[in-house]
């Protein structure tokens, strides 16, 4: 039997892996490689709304807002990546406000790169859990569970719930 829409969709969500800290390159990129990393990142994730995930403009205003920091002779490292994945992936449900206090929270509680792997895990995990089971009931993946770690999983819930809404309503916009 032939896989459907909603299932092949539902498949790609499931298999979808967040690339983690260490797995992100650290060569220093260009603005235009950011912009194609990040949307290769995410693109099994991303809705088929017209808006991009990432322009040269937003990135120079995520610096200018000190959501990102400044790159080095215009090129971006590791942290800017995992920054603007984080911040792509949070825009679907946050308010750049919003998503810069979670931000501060978290690089003042824990080192970035595990504080990013947390994020990672969590969404992962909140993604199997919409896009399958529906049981939300799963452990917290924190080494101590705190309140800026439930933060962090509360933050992947909304995104996980607004893709598993925003993918079903496109799903049924097409079938009709």
């Amino acid at each position: 039997m032939p896989e459907t829409a909603v299932q092949r969709a539902i498949r790609r969500i499931m298999e979808y892996r967040c690339p983690r800290y260490d797995q992100i390159t650290d060569i220093g990129l260009y603005s235009d490689q950011v912009i194609e990393a990040i949307n290769t990142y995410i693109a099994p994730v991303r809705t088929a709304d017209r808006e991009q995930a990432i322009t040269p403009a937003m990135i120079n205003n995520y610096v200018k807002q000190k959501l990102l920091p400044a790159p080095v002779k215009k090129r971006y490292g590791r942290e800017h990546l995992a920054l603007l994945y984080c911040i792509c992936l949070l825009k679907m449900v946050f308010s750049i406000s919003e998503i810069r206090a979670l931000l501060a929270i978290q690089t003042r509680t824990y080192p970035f790169p595990q504080a990013y792997d947390y994020f990672c895990t969590e969404l992962e995990k909140a993604l199997q859990a919409t896009f399958s089971t529906r049981d939300f009931s799963a452990p917290s993946s924190a080494q101590q569970i705190t309140p800026e770690s439930e933060l962090v999983r509360s933050a992947a819930l909304s995104i996980a719930n607004k893709l598993f809404t925003a993918k079903f309503l496109e799903l049924y916009d097409n079938a009709e």
